[in-house]
């Protein structure tokens, strides 16, 4: 029992509360009555649908547990619950392997792992950066140049100059805000007013939670440092990478187990890191990371708290950004003051989110964009706007009703994905591929991944063969020592032909910093044909148009959420299909993740260890 309850502690227990580790636990605490072990199901569902804790509130009274031969189980009123909770000996200071505060009741672990990033954020925002003001002002308008005809504050600029004021920084924004651009700005001008301890350049590092979206993240550093070299000298250009890398990388993925290389006793040798893609990141990989950071570090986390929080526990992003948070106190104002940017006295908040920077305007969806109305729409639940703009005419926005997916798979294999296969080299290959791809809520069903991949694979692979010339394929498992990881996507394609007459062989192709790496196809790890992917899997990720494809009926998973991150990976054109009734239910359904995060960091209260 002792081994099973350190574990738990430790941190390496499993996430789902098993018999064996509920009798444990009722042993150690010394309680064995029926209503504590249903808090200690209830906790573990909890941590299934992606909560860190079992938030009181929201579950006491209810009945859980029902089915065809159980009524169920009813949870106790909220105050006889947190009366029993509170007699027992599971506080912060007790040691438990739970832990009840405010309200809240956690895995020690899940409690440890929150209460240690509040931590790490408020240490770094208790240290105020010292700046040179006419400095930092002269290289902020060389960097951010005043427009002509601008009538509000350049947001870009405003968040650069926040950033410069704590070692932690957090720039949200939707797609075409320019995040990318502005961290870029941000970071040459923190190399020219900041020097390490070894008073030489800067060490930073990017990352992101996925292959792709390191790419992606690198890509657009590249392109936002290519317009940087007027601006600023050549030190300064050379200094910001032109590399991302995943999470999992940075820290040292050690097989086989949840720890990573670099820790608390090991940490990274960086002055500065830039993560994208936040609203990915899980609660337990954002605690690791920030326990294998210098406290000198610099941190500046992007992203799009709308999207999709992770697939795993926690919604961190969410958390710091919250969409009801003022935008800055009014000291914050007067220190931006000093760097030149004036604000409206309106803009001042309560200064419970100083560290936050939000980028309002997007440059990919103007206001003629039917994607960027619909996403804005969407993600505020406004139901009859979106479908106003569904059945508007909008050159960018096609609707069809459910009964056209037969119809348009069809004209969609035949338009987008027949003529990968046709490519004349593996570089148009890929182009073609990235062009399109068609995008569903859930794996299952009819109108799943699933069974779009097997549809459009039987019309283009009607030998049936297990690898074919221009077959999309996505890898869904790690596997470190082939350098593939779970989202990689490849493309099975000819290899140049040793002799003349020789058949080439197939190979799956993957595209890397220096073109395209071969793997034979009998090494894949698990791997599975791509055409339709999950709108989780494609967080990180953009194309030229995308489809995307509703339930029959109106089903859990779809919410406001899910539709706007789906709706926001088209760049040029979106096709939906499905039902009005689907699509309602699915914007009036929100995500709702239980977290004590946000809290902690706008309380400021101490924590324990």
């Amino acid at each position: 029992m002792s081994a099973v309850l350190n574990s738990l502690r430790e941190g390496e227990a499993p996430e789902v509360i098993d018999q064996a580790l509920a009798d444990a636990v009722c042993e150690w605490i010394g309680c064995r009555e029926d209503w504590f072990r249903h808090t200690l199901m209830a906790v573990s569902e909890a941590l299934q649908e992606g909560h860190t804790c079992l938030h009181l509130p929201y579950w006491a009274g209810q009945t859980r547990w029902q089915s065809d031969i159980s009524s169920g189980i009813q949870l106790l009123e909220l105050a006889d619950w947190r009366e029993r909770l509170q007699a027992l000996a599971i506080r912060p200071d007790d040691n438990a392997p739970v832990v009840f505060e405010q309200d809240r009741f956690y895995l020690r672990r899940y409690w440890r792992f929150e209460t240690e990033v509040a931590s790490s954020i408020r240490k770094r925002l208790a240290v105020t950066e010292n700046v040179d003001a006419s400095s930092a002002r002269a290289t902020l308008e060389r960097l951010f140049p005043s427009g002509e005809g601008r009538s509000g504050p350049d947001w870009q600029k405003v968040a650069a100059a926040n950033a410069l004021l704590q070692r932690f920084s957090v720039i949200a924004g939707g797609p075409g805000t320019g995040k990318t651009h502005t961290v870029t700005r941000l970071l040459a001008l923190l190399i020219e007013t900041t020097a390490s301890d070894s008073s030489g350049t800067l060490r930073v590092h990017l990352a992101a939670p996925t292959g792709k979206a390191a790419q992606r993240l690198a890509q657009s550093v590249v392109k936002a440092r290519s317009g940087l070299a007027p601006d600023v000298d050549d030190q300064v250009h050379q200094a910001i990478p032109q590399e991302a890398t995943t999470l999992h990388r940075l820290l040292g993925v050690i097989p086989n187990s949840h720890r990573f290389r670099h820790n608390e006793d090991n940490p990274l040798n960086v002055d500065i890191l830039v993560v994208d893609e936040i609203s990915m990141v899980d609660l337990p990989l954002m605690a690791r990371l920030f326990r294998a950071l210098p406290p000198k570090c610099r941190v500046i986390l992007l992203g799009d708290a709308d999207q999709l929080p992770s697939v795993a526990a926690g919604s961190v992003l969410a958390d710091l950004a919250p969409r009801d948070v003022a935008v800055y106190s009014s000291e914050r104002c007067r220190q931006l003051a000093t760097l030149g940017i004036d604000l409206d006295p309106a803009d001042g908040g309560s200064g419970g989110a100083d560290y936050l920077s939000l980028l309002r305007e997007s440059r990919r969806f103007e206001g003629s964009s039917g994607i960027g109305q619909l996403a804005a729409a969407a993600i505020s639940g406004d139901g009859e706007g979106t479908l106003n703009v569904l059945r508007g005419a909008y050159d960018d926005v096609v609707w069809h009703a459910g009964d056209a997916l037969s119809e348009q798979l069809a004209f969609w294999t035949e338009q987008q994905f027949r003529p990968v296969t046709e490519a004349g080299n593996l570089e148009e290959a890929f182009e073609r591929l990235r062009a399109f791809r068609v995008l569903c809520p859930a794996r299952i069903g009819p109108n799943g991944v699933h069974a779009i991949n097997e549809r459009v694979t039987a019309a283009l692979n009607r030998e049936r063969q297990r690898f074919f010339r221009g077959q999309p394929i996505m890898i869904t498992r790690n596997h470190y020592g082939l350098g593939l990881y779970n989202g990689d996507i490849g493309l099975i394609w000819p290899d140049e032909p040793e002799r003349k007459g020789e058949t080439p062989p197939l190979l799956a192709w993957f595209p890397g910093e220096e073109g395209f790496t071969p793997m034979a196809p009998g090494r894949l790890p698990d791997h599975e044909t791509v055409y339709a992917m999950t709108i989780h899997k494609t967080q990180g990720s953009e194309f030229d148009a995308v489809a995307l494809v509703l339930p029959e009926r109106p089903s859990a998973i779809v919410s406001r959420e899910l539709i706007y991150t789906g709706v926001t990976r088209a760049r040029s054109r979106l096709t939906v299909i499905g039902s009005e009734p689907v699509w309602r239910a699915g914007i009036s359904r929100v995500v709702e993740r239980h977290s004590g995060l946000g809290v902690r960091l706008r309380a400021g209260k101490a924590e324990h260890s």
